[in-house]
């Protein structure tokens, strides 16, 4: 910007000198006793230098609250569910399935465990339980119940009143076991006392 304001002040200052130069001037006769002066006094020119402006608008002045709401946690869920090992992650290699649907108290110390299963099992099913191994499995310290007819979905397991116990399916082979259903927890209701 200052190139520009010193080559016009530059072409300025050269265009008044020739404007100067090429006005004519009349030659002194011998009549004339008045003579003319040149008085033209030199133009200065200044400039100062202006800081660049610009408008700049806001798009979009609503800017979002924040929240603190929570992200939900995306849990892994098995393709086949009710195929789990013994540490109880999830199988995907298998094409058969357990899940015990249900625990209920049949009497006291006694209650019917309820279960779906898709597959053939031709050595039948272990239920596995413990009040203290989260998983119970077949190497496990636990108790167990055979079930020898593969067809069978329901059983009857007896539980100590007032204990939780965590029972657990096991799809038997005759000498250990393929795969494991889902974990379940099951309290028997507490022994009741007459006066």
């Amino acid at each position: 910007m200052f190139k520009h304001l010193k080559n016009i002040l530059l072409l300025g200052t050269i265009m008044l000198l020739l404007a100067a130069c090429a006005t004519p001037t009349t030659q002194p006769t011998a009549a004339a006793t008045q003579t003319e002066e040149n008085t033209s006094t030199p133009v200065v020119i200044t400039a100062t230098a202006m800081p660049a402006t610009a408008t700049v608008k806001a798009v979009n002045t609503k800017v979002p609250a924040a929240t603190n709401t929570a992200v939900p946690k995306i849990t892994y869920t098995p393709s086949i569910p009710g195929a789990y090992d013994a540490d109880g992650k999830a199988i995907t290699t298998t094409i058969k399935s357990m899940i015990i649907t249900s625990i209920k108290e049949s009497g006291s110390g006694q209650a019917q465990i309820v279960w779906t299963a898709s597959g053939t099992f031709a050595n039948g099913f272990k239920i596995y339980y413990s009040s203290y191994v989260a998983n119970p499995s077949y190497s496990s310290e636990k108790s167990e119940y055979g079930i020898a007819d593969g067809t069978t979905r329901s059983a009857f397991v007896n539980g100590t009143p007032g204990t939780t116990y965590n029972y657990r399916l096991c799809s038997f082979t005759g000498s250990d076991c393929e795969f494991y259903s889902n974990t379940v927890s099951f309290t028997f209701n507490a022994a009741t006392s007459t006066p």
